[in-house]
């Protein structure tokens, strides 16, 4: 799942500026409809995502059923697209956008609440702490794009046009899933300490 949202908004950004296959757009969802590729791998991955949140096993019976929601969560993000008119046009409350600030709300929750129950199995007090920070960083700002998100559409009207135009929400999304991206990487390393914090790697026995 690391590596799934880690390549998430940069398989984009790599359509648009290094092949140069479609043009930039405000969002990642919006790239649902740009072309068939750009449009399978958004819903590839959201479904990948979703079944292995459904197929992960929590610490707890609550975190088992938070992450059941986030996975289904996940899945809507991908089947019931933005509309295409685009971000920058007013469109209200969609199915899209409940799905999406769900998923990060339910991701938020574990990671300030229900990692908690694993890092008390943590003997080393420094260990425990370096991890407890790290959790709440990637949390930080994974509601912080959602605040963001949220109350976007408070600015001046000629604010929000200027910032989507821009690309914003394309990087506070971005800014997101990279941080949900860190969230799991973060979580392997803690529950298996024989990895190594080089991807693939395990550390050398001592």
């Amino acid at each position: 799942m690391a590596l799934l949202a880690a390549v998430f908004p940069a398989a984009f950004l790599t359509s648009s500026f290094l092949f140069g296959r479609t043009e930039f757009q405000t969002s990642i969802s919006a790239y649902y409809w740009t072309l068939d590729l750009e449009r399978n791998i958004f819903v590839g991955v959201l479904c990948a995502v979703g079944v292995f949140l459904l197929l992960y096993k929590g610490y707890t019976l609550l975190e088992d059923r938070v992450l059941d929601v986030a996975g289904i969560c996940a899945v809507g993000v991908a089947f019931f697209p933005m509309d295409k008119s685009g971000d920058c046009a007013a469109s209200g409350i969609s199915l899209h956008g409940a799905f999406a600030v769900t998923f990060f709300a339910c991701i938020f929750f574990i990671c300030i609440f229900m990692s908690q129950h694993s890092l008390e199995d943590i003997a080393n007090v420094r260990r425990r702490a370096a991890f407890r920070r790290a959790y709440r960083l990637c949390s930080g700002i994974m509601i912080g794009s959602i605040v963001l998100a949220v109350l976007s559409p408070a600015l001046p009207e000629e604010t929000i046009q200027m910032l989507c135009e821009n690309g914003a929400i394309f990087g506070f999304e971005a800014i997101g899933v990279w941080a949900f991206s860190a969230f799991w990487y973060i979580k392997t390393r803690e529950l298996d300490p024989v990895l190594s914090w080089i991807p693939l790697r395990r550390k050398r026995e001592s």
